[in-house]
C-alpha cells in the first residue's frame, strides 16, 4: 500500500510540474497584455485578473496587483473594476485569516456594486461575506447571505457563479453534519460542472471527498480527491489543494496506515506554511498532534503548539469582537436597505397612487369637454348630413345626365361608324346593281330580237340570239348572287354583337373593311383617292375574335388614317400621293397588324390623350372622341392584346394591334 502511494505522489509530481508550467504560461500571457496596455479600463480588468491568478500562490503579488487596479479605476471612476480589485484584495485577506479585514473590505465592495447596479458584482460581494459566515460556523447567516448571491446568478444565467454558489451552501450543510441535504446541493452543481472553471471544478470534487468520507464510502472518497487535485495545482490553489491532502491524510488515518497519513499531512502543512494560509495551518498541525501522540509525543506537542498560536490568531476574543461588530454594521446596513427599499416602494405607490387620481381627475374634465364638443360635433354633422344628402342627391341626378350623354355620344360614335359603312356597302352593291340593269336592257333587245327571227322564219338567227340571251342571263344571275352576298355580309357584320369569339380570318376581314372605309369616305369626296397597300401574311392562322367589335375597331383605326392622309393632301396638294398600308403576320405566339399612313402624324405633346374619352383633333362636329378610347377597351379588355402607336408629326403614324394567336 506504501508503494502504491509513492508511485501516486510521483504520479502527482510530474503532473504538478505540468500544469504549473500551465499556469505560469496563463500569468505570463496577462503579465504581456499589462506590458501592452493603456492606462483604462481594459488594464483595469488585466490587473484584477493577475491578482486573481496569484491569489492563491503568490499573495504579496496578488496584493500589490489588486491595489494597482484599485487606485487606477479610482482615478477612471471605474466602479465595476474598483469593486472587482476590492474584491481580490479580501480574497487575500481571507485566505490568510484577517477575517475583519476582508469582511470590511467584501462590504465596501459590496457598497460600490450596489451604488453601480452591477449585478455580478452584487453577487459575488454577498458570496465573500457569506463565506466569512461559514468559517466562523454561523450557517443559517452563510446560506442567507448564499443564497441571495445564487438568485442573482441565475438571474444573469452566470452558470460558473451558480456552480461555486451552490458548492458553498453544499459545503454549510456539509460542515453542520447535514449529509442529505448538502448531497442534494452538490447533485445540482455536478449537472453544472461541465466547462467550468477550474477553481470550481477543484473545490467541488474535494467537498465530495470530504463527503463520501464522512458518509464512510472511503474509497470513493479518496477517488474524489484525487479528481480534485490536478484542478487545483492548474490553478495553483494552496487553499484547495492544502484541504484535498488534509483529506487523504485523514481517510489513511481511518485505514490505519499512519504513514501515509503522517506524509499527506505533513504535505498539506507545508502548503498551507508557504502560502500562508492559517486555516489550512490549523488543521493540518491538530491532524498531525493526534498521529503522533502515539508514535513521538514530542512532535505531538511541537505541532499541538503551533495548532494553539494560530487557533489564537484566527478565533481571539479581539478579532471575535471586530468580526461581530462587522456583522453588526452589515446586518445594520441590510436593515437600512431593505427600510430604503421599503420606503421606495411606499412612495412610489403613492406617487402612483397620486398620479392616478391626477389623472383620473384630468380624465374626467376631458370626457365633460369631449361630451360638450361631441355634443355640438353631433349637430354641426347632423347638418352636414343634411347638406351632403342634397349634395348626394345633386350628384346622383347629375351622374344619370352624364350617363345618358355618354350614352347619346356613344350611339353618336356608332351612327357615324355606320354612315362610314353604309356609305360604302352603297359603293360595293352600286357596281353589280348597274352590271344588273345594263344586262336586263340587253336581254330585253335580245326577245325582241328573237320574237322578230322567229316570225320571218330564221331557225339559225334564233338559236344563235337565245344562245346570245342565255349567256346574258348567265351574267345577271351572276352579279345579282355578288350583291346579294355582299348584301348578306354586310347584315352579318351590322347584327348585335353575340360577345362570343370564333375563330376568324383576320386577314379576310382586314381587306373587306378596308374597302368599306376607302368607299365610305369617296362617297363624300369624289375628288379623293388613296393608294392602299395589302401585305398580308396568307399563313396566318385564324384567330379568336368577336367579329362585329373587331370590325369596328378596323372601321375606326381605317377611318383615321384616310382622314390624315385626306387632311395632308388638302394641305400640301397634287404633289403628294395618300398612302395607307395594312400589314399582318405572327411574332412569338402573336398575331401583330399594323395600319400605317402617310398623312399629318399625330403631335408628342397629345400622345398621351389620344385614348382618353372624347378627345378629338377633329373640327367640332367632325368627331365625338370616342373612336380610340373604344378601339382600346375592345382590344385590350374584350381580346386581350395591346394597341401601340408610333408616329412622327408631318411624316406618318403606325397603329400595332396585337392579339394571342389562336391555340390550334
Amino acid at each position: 500500500m506504501m508503494m502504491k502511494a509513492w508511485a501516486f505522489v510521483l504520479i502527482l509530481f510530474l503532473s504538478s510540474k505540468l500544469t504549473y508550467a500551465q499556469s505560469i504560461s496563463r500569468a505570463d500571457s496577462l503579465e504581456n497584455q499589462l506590458r501592452l496596455s493603456k492606462p483604462d479600463t481594459n488594464q483595469v480588468l488585466i490587473l484584477s485578473a493577475l491578482a486573481l491568478e496569484h491569489v492563491a500562490s503568490n499573495q504579496k503579488l496578488a496584493l500589490r496587483y489588486a491595489q494597482q487596479g484599485m487606485n487606477l479605476a479610482r482615478e477612471l471612476k471605474f466602479h465595476r473594476g474598483e469593486a472587482d480589485c476590492l474584491r481580490r484584495s479580501g480574497i487575500v485577506l481571507f485566505h490568510q485569516g484577517r477575517y475583519p479585514e476582508a469582511l470590511d473590505i467584501f462590504q465596501r465592495a459590496l457598497d460600490i456594486s450596489e451604488s453601480s447596479n452591477d449585478g455580478f458584482g452584487i453577487g459575488a460581494g454577498l458570496a465573500h461575506i457569506g463565506n466569512i459566515h461559514l468559517v466562523q460556523g454561523q450557517y443559517d447567516q452563510a446560506r442567507s447571505y448564499l443564497l441571495k448571491a445564487l438568485k442573482i446568478a441565475e438571474t444573469i444565467r452566470n452558470e460558473n457563479e451558480q456552480a461555486n454558489y451552490l458548492t458553498k451552501i453544499g459545503r454549510s450543510y456539509l460542515q453542520q453534519g447535514y449529509l442529505d441535504s448538502a448531497s442534494l446541493f452538490y447533485n445540482r452543481v455536478y449537472k453544472l460542472i461541465p466547462g467550468k472553471s477550474d477553481v470550481v471544478i477543484a473545490e467541488f470534487w474535494k467537498d465530495m471527498g470530504k463527503l463520501q468520507a464522512k458518509e464512510g464510502r472511503h474509497a470513493l472518497g479518496m477517488k474524489y480527491f484525487r479528481n480534485s487535485l490536478p484542478y487545483a495545482i492548474n490553478r495553483r490553489n494552496s487553499v484547495v489543494l492544502s484541504e484535498t491532502f488534509l483529506g487523504i491524510a485523514d481517510l489513511y488515518r481511518k485505514a490505519g496506515q499512519i504513514d501515509s497519513s503522517i506524509y499527506y499531512g505533513r504535505k498539506a502543512l507545508d502548503i498551507a506554511q508557504r502560502y500562508n494560509n492559517p486555516s489550512g495551518i490549523l488543521t493540518a498541525s491538530q491532524l498531525l498532534s493526534e498521529l503522533y501522540e502515539r508514535i513521538n509525543e514530542h512532535q505531538a506537542f511541537q505541532y499541538h503548539k503551533l495548532a494553539t498560536v494560530v487557533k489564537d490568531s484566527l478565533f481571539n476574543t479581539e478579532k471575535a469582537n471586530q468580526i461581530h461588530n462587522l456583522f453588526y454594521v452589515e446586518q445594520q446596513r441590510q436593515q437600512n436597505l431593505a427600510l430604503t427599499k421599503r420606503e421606495y416602494t411606499y412612495k412610489i405607490r403613492l406617487y402612483s397612487l397620486v398620479s392616478t387620481l391626477i389623472f383620473l381627475l384630468v380624465l374626467a374634465v376631458l370626457l365633460y369637454r369631449n361630451n360638450q364638443s361631441k355634443q355640438r360635433a353631433n349637430e354641426l354633422l347632423h347638418r352636414q348630413k343634411e347638406e351632403i344628402e342634397a349634395q348626394r342627391l345633386k350628384a346622383e341626378q347629375a351622374l344619370e345626365n352624364l350617363k345618358l350623354a355618354q350614352t347619346q355620344l356613344v350611339q353618336r360614335e356608332k351612327m357615324a361608324s355606320l354612315g362610314e359603312l353604309t356609305a360604302g356597302i352603297a359603293h360595293e352593291i352600286q357596281n353589280p346593281l348597274n352590271f344588273v340593269n345594263n344586262l336586263s336592257e340587253v336581254s330585253g333587245e335580245l326577245v325582241d330580237e328573237l320574237v322578230e327571227e322567229a316570225k320571218a322564219g330564221h331557225t339559225d338567227d334564233v338559236l344563235e340570239i337565245a344562245g346570245d340571251l342565255k349567256e346574258t342571263l348567265v351574267k345577271v344571275n351572276h352579279h345579282g348572287k355578288r350583291a346579294d352576298a355582299i348584301v348578306k355580309g354586310m347584315l352579318q357584320h351590322s347584327k348585335a354583337s353575340t360577345g362570343q369569339k370564333e375563330p376568324t380570318d383576320l386577314n379576310q376581314l382586314a381587306e373587306e373593311y378596308l374597302k368599306l372605309a376607302y368607299h365610305g369616305i369617296r362617297a363624300k369626296d369624289q375628288n379623293f383617292n388613296a393608294d392602299l397597300r395589302l401585305n398580308l401574311d396568307t399563313n396566318l392562322s385564324p384567330v379568336n375574335l368577336i367579329q362585329q367589335d373587331f370590325g369596328r375597331v378596323l372601321l375606326n383605326l381605317y377611318n383615321n388614317a384616310l382622314y390624315a392622309v385626306q387632311q395632308k393632301q388638302k394641305q400640301t396638294g397634287n404633289g403628294y400621293l395618300p398612302q395607307v398600308e395594312v400589314t399582318t403576320y405572327s411574332n412569338n405566339g402573336k398575331v401583330e397588324l399594323h395600319v400605317k399612313d402617310n398623312g399629318t402624324g399625330i403631335p408628342a405633346q397629345l400622345l398621351n390623350k389620344i385614348y382618353q374619352p372624347f378627345f378629338t383633333t377633329k373640327p367640332t362636329g367632325e368627331g365625338t372622341g370616342l373612336g380610340l378610347s373604344l378601339t382600346y377597351d375592345i382590344i385590350t379588355k374584350g381580346h386581350g392584346g395591346e394597341l401601340n402607336v408610333q408616329t412622327e408629326e408631318g411624316q406618318y403614324t403606325e397603329f400595332v394591334v396585337s392579339l394571342p394567336a389562336t391555340q390550334m
